[in-house]
């Protein structure tokens, strides 16, 4: 019996801690993975610095504004139609570095 309520208790933790660390991931803020017509890869950061030692790609503005346009897909199917304005939904901050 003993064994019994420490699994239940040990399961009870397991599902708050998950419960907890994904609720600290907002759902606008996010990495992505993009790639453009010319073939070059780009891993995208919205609304989040890109991970430690990753600099930001030398693009082009058309490059740019493609790997925007990618890369905020999710954040125009979360927001939906109409969003106030500025929010991280419709304002994102998005960095791109090369991958590879």
């Amino acid at each position: 019996m003993k064994i019994r309520h420490l699994t239940c208790a040990l399961l009870g933790v397991a599902a708050f801690w998950t419960a907890d660390s994904m609720a600290a991931q907002p759902a606008y803020a996010y990495q992505t993975t993009v790639q453009l017509a010319g073939g070059k890869t780009l891993q995208c950061a919205v609304n989040e610095p890109l991970p430690s030692g990753d600099t930001p790609a030398a693009l082009t503005r058309s490059q740019q504004t493609k790997a925007d346009v990618l890369a905020t897909q999710r954040l125009r199917l979360l927001s939906g139609p109409a969003s106030d304005y500025p929010t991280p939904y419709t304002a994102p901050n998005i960095t791109c570095a090369s991958v590879g």
